[in-house]
């Protein structure tokens, strides 16, 4: 509950800086008004704000020196540590940077509001080859089906991590397969004491967060119809949802609440996994990375339903996402700069650098990538990228909405004080109006 109301207070501060935008923006974005770079004989700088800071920042930095000593038209200046809120009160004063990067669920509002320019121009002129791009990524940069932005790199979750000790000990001498296996697997890693409270437990499907976006995906489901029509309310989400509660069926609300009370934090020394009072959980490319190659976690492909096989390799992917204001004045520059930050060249070096998941799908096959020892961790990660089952959330100008009410409908499902299809049918009476909404403008 204190997530969701720190979640609420960011996206009042978020709207308020948003209307700051309505006055200082006007129209949909374009590309119309960016200059030519080095018309004058002499290289155009541009600015390059990104929201990481210290050391997670210099991959970035890394390219930026790579970008300026490999050409002479353009110089790019970078300045790290400017989180979403920096780049709004930047771009609301009307003298933004000329490219930024942020997470790429603020694409949909921001372009909503003129502050964003679409790339459409510009990858249509220089018949940019959006198809190299993993699809689930891009489509996150997309909103009415205009490119928004571009995804750099990111994050994916579409494995289980598993303690390994307490499979062992439990006699489970594989990971499973599909959910219904994972259920059973589940109670045979639960653990009680005298009094009857949880000393360990098998699986919590929403530790350490509740999650609107793995879940569905997981099940085949989809949150609109590409058309304005949302579709939370479906079977496949409705599903999903019941089969998260089956574990608060099976173990109790209390029971699992106190459990939940007394673990550490997630990568945390105290992290309830780590320290074997949790058995399974939901994998990020970028968890455990340590613990993983000491061989004390364990990878699988996450399970997927028993009667859907075609599901198999499913997941959701987080983009980063660069982007170029409406009224940056260095458009062209500023393009140039993202083309080279999405090329098999930079796209390589920042996999090398600093591990993630690059967005170019021919680099998840570079031999220096899976010959690297570094990288090793994640090959199976690498390798997933590539799955046709991957998604990610629609990009909407009601996204936050929509996001927060599904979290808010699927906490009472869990609870029990409602049914799955109860939950998703109260989304889509809640949301559809801003989606009607949207759809006139």
């Amino acid at each position: 509950m204190a997530k969701m109301k720190r979640t609420t207070m960011l996206l009042l501060a978020c709207f308020m800086l948003f209307t700051l935008f309505l006055s200082a923006c006007s129209g949909k974005g374009s590309s119309e008004g960016g200059s030519s770079y080095g018309s004058d004989g002499k290289p155009t700088e541009i600015t390059f704000w990104y929201g990481v800071k210290g050391k997670d920042g210099e991959y970035l930095d890394k390219m930026v020196e790579k970008f300026n000593a490999g050409q002479k038209e353009v110089v790019v200046k970078a300045l790290g540590g400017q989180d979403h809120l920096k780049q709004l009160t930047a771009i609301s004063g009307g003298n933004p940077p000329d490219i930024l990067q942020t997470q790429w669920n603020f694409i949909g509002p921001w372009s909503e509001a003129g502050a964003i320019m679409s790339l459409d121009e510009f990858i249509q002129k220089d018949k940019f080859d959006m198809t190299r791009l993993i699809p689930a990524a891009f489509e996150r940069m997309k909103v009415d089906g205009k490119a928004y932005g571009m995804p750099i790199r990111l994050a994916m979750a579409n494995k289980l991590f598993y303690n390994k000790k307490m499979f062992e000990d439990a006699g489970i001498t594989a990971p499973p397969e599909t959910l219904e296996d994972m259920f059973e697997v589940a109670k045979k890693l639960t653990k009680k004491d005298s009094s009857g409270s949880y000393t360990q437990i098998g699986f919590i499907p929403d530790y350490p967060w509740i999650d609107s976006v793995f879940w569905p995906t997981i099940f085949g489901g989809s949150w609109d119809d590409g058309n304005g029509k949302l579709t939370a309310n479906q079977k496949a989400n409705v599903d999903a949802i019941d089969y998260q509660m089956s574990y608060y069926r099976e173990f109790g609300n209390d029971g699992i609440d106190k459990i939940k009370s007394g673990m550490g934090g997630l990568l945390t020394p105290q992290d309830p996994i780590v320290t074997g009072k949790l058995g399974m959980i939901i994998g990020w490319d970028n968890w455990y990375v340590t613990e993983r190659s000491e061989g004390k976690i364990g990878v699988a492909p996450f399970p997927y339903p028993k009667d859907k096989p075609e599901l198999k390799n499913a997941g959701m992917v987080s983009p980063v996402a660069m982007y170029i204001p409406t009224k940056a004045k260095n458009k062209d520059a500023a393009w140039k700069f993202l083309q080279f930050m999405l090329s098999d060249e930079a796209q390589i070096e920042m996999t090398l650098v600093n591990g993630s998941i690059p967005s170019v799908l021919s680099v998840l096959d570079n031999e220096k990538i899976k010959n690297d020892p570094k990288l090793a961790v994640n090959q199976e990660f690498f390798e997933s990228a590539k799955s046709e089952n991957l998604k990610g959330f629609p990009n909407t100008i009601y996204i936050d909405a929509y996001l927060q009410s599904l979290t808010e409908e699927t906490e009472k499902a869990l609870k029990g004080q409602q049914t799955a299809q109860e939950a998703m049918d109260n989304v889509v009476k809640k949301i559809q109006p801003l989606a009607d909404k949207a759809q006139k403008k």
